[in-house]
């Protein structure tokens, strides 16, 4: 099941509660939750302040892979590639020039790899957890293109 949402920063604890709810339908053990939702978290924020400036049409989708978990943020934003863009240095609070920047390194942290591709409409962002689901055959749910919480 994807969710398809006009989203903004309000919509972060809807967004939050699907894949919750995602995790919990493919078998996902409760511990991963808080990687995924802070991952997810990164990625949207990312999308809606640096790629859209604001609020935005999004795709959010989890599917099962083998044993693996792929999530799938599909935006509309012009092309950005974050593993691309990642900071090669971690510069401590204070000494910064400004706030922010550890978006990038805490998906990179909470998830097991990061892929970005261009689309013909935006960019589709993957976020991968390895060896999370127990019965892989069950994982394999067909994806759905409905409207899951506009």
């Amino acid at each position: 099941m994807t969710l398809k949402i006009r989203a903004d920063l309000g919509q972060l604890n809807r967004i939050r509660e699907y894949v919750t709810e995602r995790a919990t339908e493919l078998g996902i053990p409760s511990a991963v939750f808080d990687d995924l939702r802070l991952a997810v978290d990164e990625a949207v924020t990312n999308v809606l302040v640096h790629g859209y400036g604001g609020a935005g049409d999004l795709e959010i989708e989890l599917r099962g892979h083998g044993p693996d978990l792929h999530i799938f943020l599909r935006d509309r934003a012009p092309p950005f590639d974050p593993v691309g863009n990642a900071p090669r240095d971690l510069v401590p609070p204070g000494d910064r020039e400004s706030p922010g920047g550890f978006g990038i390194f805490l998906m990179q942290s909470a998830m097991d790899e990061i892929l970005h591709r261009e689309t013909r409409d935006g960019n589709e962002l993957t976020l991968v957890k390895r060896g999370v689901l127990s019965t892989p055959a069950s994982s394999h749910t067909p994806s759905s293109s409905g409207n899951h919480g506009n």
